[in-house]
């Protein structure tokens, strides 16, 4: 970028670059990651996010809010996805970047990840404007559960007819497909309870039913 005349303060700004402590430079934000472009619904790449290739913490390294990007109003992967989701009739949410490309290598292409786990108002205004009809599939293990409850209650508010899919095992999407297949995704996607049962399910489990 500085050999096509950027500035490093541009760079900076955008997310790119972070200034060195000791004011000597600045160094690369994503070294040594795997990167995944973040677009919006026009498909212009706005932001990134990058995965470590080695041990490097944080495990998943995304751009800063700028002029540009702001997390809570866009998804990963709806630029390419929204015709599907006209097409079948529904959204289904994930939480993360590599859930969303094993979903899509099965085939499933309606899907799109919500770049984290906190779901918001805007990103549900966004997803109204192709669907009224969403099946949310976050990790199976608590904070997965969590999170979804956090988009139901914001999902609901905004109108939409709402399934919750279950994970078994604590699984994420990514697991479940490289595990179970592609098919056996469609089917749990495709057999999710409505989000009152998911609820109901949610408080029953380890709980004795039979006392009343």
């Amino acid at each position: 970028l500085i050999s096509r005349r950027f500035r490093a303060q541009e760079l900076t700004t955008g997310g790119l670059v972070v200034s060195r402590k000791d004011g000597s430079g600045e160094y690369d934000r994503f070294r040594n990651r795997l990167m995944f472009p973040i677009r919006d619904v026009a498909g212009r790449t706005v932001a990134f996010g990058g995965r470590a290739l080695g041990d490097a913490e944080p495990k998943y390294l995304n751009s800063p809010e700028t002029r540009a990007y702001v997390k809570g109003d866009h998804f990963y992967g709806l630029d390419d996805a929204k015709e599907a989701i006209r097409r079948e009739g529904y959204a289904i949410v994930v939480e993360g970047y590599l859930d969303l490309a094993a979903v899509r290598q099965g085939g499933v292409e309606n899907t799109v990840a919500s770049l984290g786990t906190a779901f918001t108002p805007n990103q549900a205004r966004l997803l109204s404007r192709y669907t009224g009809r969403v099946v949310v599939c976050y990790d199976g293990d608590a904070a997965g559960a969590a999170a979804t409850q956090r988009s139901l209650d914001l999902l609901l508010e905004r109108g939409f007819e709402v399934r919750a899919a279950e994970l078994p095992g604590g699984m994420d999407p990514d697991d479940h497909v490289r595990k179970e297949g592609a098919e056996a995704f469609r089917r749990l996607v495709q057999q999710a309870p409505g989000w009152l049962e998911y609820l109901v399910r949610r408080e029953c489990a380890g709980r004795d039913v039979s006392r009343v």
